[in-house]
């Protein structure tokens, strides 16, 4: 499975993206306006997350997919699903996660590779 962002806006709120999986745009994402991921392709794994207590989609530099609202909180390029409300905010992040986590969850099941590709 291939997961790409694309940035379309850096700001002094965030970097918004929109998630696009197989040419179809799933949510948007939100990242920390400094301390995001540099482009590329990275592959992703579930693993524990203590703050949260669940399993996420995690790249092997240690940054994660995950609910929220607002990125100053993230920590090495981590990322943030949800609908757009406003520049540097997103809502309905939970649900938006979940359902992207059960597709991410399913493919690793069924033993396919998952992937996360940033332009």
């Amino acid at each position: 499975m291939l997961i790409e962002i694309k940035r379309y806006r850096y700001s002094p709120y965030g970097v918004d993206g929109k998630l696009i999986i197989n040419g179809r745009t799933i949510c948007t994402t939100l990242e920390h306006p400094r301390n995001y991921l540099p482009a590329g392709s990275y592959p992703l794994e579930l693993e524990i997350d203590r703050k949260l207590c669940r399993r996420l989609p995690t790249t092997p530099s240690g940054a994660v997919i995950r609910p929220g609202n607002g990125p100053f909180t993230l920590k090495d390029g981590s990322i943030i699903v949800g609908k757009e409300y406003i520049p540097g905010l997103v809502i309905k992040s939970a649900q938006t996660f979940e359902r992207l986590y059960n597709r991410i969850d399913k493919n690793m099941k069924r033993h396919k590779g998952v992937v996360l590709t940033i332009v």
